[in-house]
């Protein structure tokens, strides 16, 4: 699938939800997927506990949603995105998802990584095309902010840093994500929902 990253914006800041996915896959359903905080403790915090997520948009923004919350749950400002690392049960219901579907990614090079293929710009930054391997959707690892595959059945894209993806999927495993439990998740209209700054950044 060399050179589909060309479907992606070269340039900075974006914020429409459906650019966060190859133009190949903007015909799919798409859902957003909430990546948990981390508290003090360690423990994961779902978005559910504090936001209703089926009650908003996709477009939710966290700290838009719980401003009014902080007087009653000062805890919430002790709240950690996970930065893209997943939680033991995100990871699997991302990989019961993806199944063995071949999937490639891009990496950012600011993650120190070695590139081993030649960098391309995404919303004004450097990444590297790759395989998207078993121990990138495993947790406590960060998962590739951008993974598609070749036959436009399965796509997601996030921002740096992600407390959530967008995910474009074909509508049998869009419904599985959807009505995964371990997930917190909603979904996009693609004409109407934006993707707000990541509580990660």
């Amino acid at each position: 699938m060399t050179g589909s990253t060309a479907e992606w914006n070269d340039s900075g800041w974006h914020t429409a939800a459906r650019d966060f996915v190859p133009a190949s896959h903007r015909h799919l359903p798409m859902l957003r997927v909430y990546l948990p905080f981390i508290d003090r403790d360690g423990n994961v915090v779902r978005w559910s506990e504090y936001v209703d997520v089926e009650e908003h948009s996709a477009s939710l923004d966290w700290f838009e949603a719980t401003r009014h919350l902080l007087g009653d749950n000062p805890g919430i400002s002790d709240l950690d995105s996970c930065k893209g690392e997943l939680d033991a049960p995100t990871a699997q219901a991302l990989r019961d998802a993806i199944g063995d579907l071949p999937l490639r990614c891009l990496r950012w090079v600011g993650y120190g990584e070695v590139p081993t293929s030649p960098t391309v710009r995404v919303f004004g930054e450097d990444y590297f095309e790759a395989d998207l391997l078993a121990v990138d959707v495993k947790a406590e690892r960060r998962i590739p902010e951008f993974a598609w595959d070749p036959d436009g059945r399965l796509a997601w894209g996030g921002r740096l840093y992600p407390d959530s993806l967008i995910v474009a999927a074909e509508l049998s495993t869009f419904r599985q994500l959807r009505n995964d439990p371990r997930l917190d998740s909603v979904s996009v209209r693609a004409d109407r929902d934006e993707l707000p700054a990541s509580a990660g950044d």
